[in-house]
């Protein structure tokens, strides 16, 4: 006949002693099985609160870590856009220089423009034969008094150009015959009443016709302006005949002279 062994249950006993005077003690008794429980609860709980520590402490670690390369970036990157900001200001100089120079550039090419203008308008003038056809003063002949100084046939000779409307000046020795506006020397031809004629073409339809007895000192195909000598009179041509053709027909040389002075 077998014998059952039984096994015996452990158990823990807990003092707790007090200091006091009556010396009170108690006792707690705990299951062997319960107390191996809260052991390795407390052993696992230690264990968690560790593996925390540690984890808290990497995690920390590399949140500062972290932190320390954003801040760092930070730094870069303010200092990029005060890099940036810089460039701008100085883009928006230069703009504002650029826009200056532009600004002045269009000033000047305003004002060339307007002396161009100017110019041209000028030269246009200019060709156009309104001057006085003589450097100095003269007397203006009419005629009748043309008729007095002359013989009848000479007379009825002038006469017979009243067509070209010519305007008959008598000049004063050493004052010079000028071309009344820019041009071309169109022609220089013998005349049957004066000895000479001088035309100029002035380009824009208008013909200053210069008849006198002297020497002219222009020749064809001269470029004149205004003011420029063609005789010189002398003693013995004191007469100059002036007349005015635009686009082939006469006009009154009276009504295109203009007399400063």
């Amino acid at each position: 006949m077998k014998l059952r062994t039984r096994k015996s249950k452990k158990s823990y006993t807990v003092m707790i002693i007090s200091d006091s005077a009556k010396n009170n003690r108690k006792e707690l008794h705990i299951n062997a099985g319960l107390a191996g429980t809260v052991m390795l609860g407390s052993f696992l709980l230690l264990v968690f609160a560790v593996c925390y520590v540690v984890y808290s402490a990497i995690t920390l670690s590399d949140s500062l870590e972290r932190f320390k390369k954003q801040a760092e970036q930070i730094v870069v990157l303010q200092e990029e856009i005060e890099r940036l900001e810089a460039e701008a200001e100085g883009l928006e100089a230069e703009k504002e220089e650029m826009a200056e120079q532009i600004k002045s550039l269009n000033d000047t090419v305003n004002q060339h423009a307007e002396e161009e203008e100017a110019l041209a308008a000028q030269a246009v003038e200019e060709h156009i034969p309104k001057g006085f056809p003589l450097s100095g003063t003269a007397q203006l002949k009419t005629e009748e008094a043309a008729g007095d100084d002359d013989d009848d046939e000479d007379a009825q000779g002038m006469r017979a150009h009243e067509d070209r409307k010519e305007v008959i000046f008598a000049a004063s020795e050493g004052i010079n015959v000028i071309a009344s506006g820019t041009g071309t020397v169109l022609s220089v031809d013998v005349d049957v009443d004066y000895g000479n004629v001088v035309s100029i073409d002035h380009g824009n339809g208008y013909i200053s016709i210069y008849r006198n007895n002297g020497n002219a000192v222009v020749k064809a195909g001269n470029e004149v302006a205004i003011g420029d000598i063609l005789y010189v009179v002398g003693e013995d041509n004191t007469e100059v005949g002036y007349s005015i053709s635009k686009d082939d027909t006469y006009i009154d040389p009276m009504e295109m002279i203009e007399i400063n002075g």
